[in-house]
């Protein structure tokens, strides 16, 4: 799996939230966004979709798993109450990407490789504060399924390690210099 890594910028976006185990939740949005794109006819002028999960599935029951189907802000394109799109800032930061071609079928298995064996490999962890992201790099519903591209985004800290002070480092080698080479207290 090649994972490249990289600081993605805050990002204002209209949304439709939807509630689910996300297979069924991101469905839900994008029917919801697209439909309400497509009543504006708006949906030419967009070029990327976002889309937002917001929980762990490991730590949140399935049926408050939040997910937002988002788009960015262009012209003629704001948050519309009435319709359940609303607007949203996200934050930004870095980011572990892996680019997938071919069927969305699987991008829960992905995530949970990204974020569970290689991430923490180079020394880094999954930052749960951020909302993992997908971003759709062409419209999946005009591309055929070989052909659709996605980035699976996993938000990343790195690892804070602790050093010991001055005074814990100086006792330490203090007691290893106690004991000569065997392992023994010289007499």
């Amino acid at each position: 799996m090649r994972v490249a890594y990289r600081y993605i910028r805050p990002l204002t976006v209209v949304y439709v939230r939807s509630t689910g185990p996300y297979a069924a939740s991101s469905a839900q949005a994008w029917q919801q966004m697209n439909a309400w794109l497509d009543s504006h006819r708006l949906r030419r002028q967009v070029k990327q979709g976002y889309g937002f999960l917001h929980d762990n599935p490991r730590l949140t029951a399935p049926e408050l798993l939040r997910y937002d189907a988002c788009v960015p802000v262009i012209a003629d394109l704001d948050a519309d109450a009435g319709s359940g799109v609303g607007r949203q800032t996200l934050q930004g930061g870095a980011y572990a990407v892996q680019t997938h071609v071919g069927s969305c079928a699987h991008l829960g298995q992905l995530y949970a490789e990204l974020h569970r064996e290689i991430v923490p490999k180079r020394g880094l962890c999954a930052d749960y504060d951020r909302p993992f992201i997908t971003i759709y790099l062409n419209d999946p519903t005009v591309t055929r399924e070989v052909h659709r591209r996605v980035e699976l985004c996993v938000p990343v800290l790195p690892v804070r390690m602790t050093f010991p002070s001055d005074e814990e480092a100086a006792a330490s080698e203090a007691r290893e210099a106690a004991f000569d080479v065997r392992g023994r207290v010289p007499a």
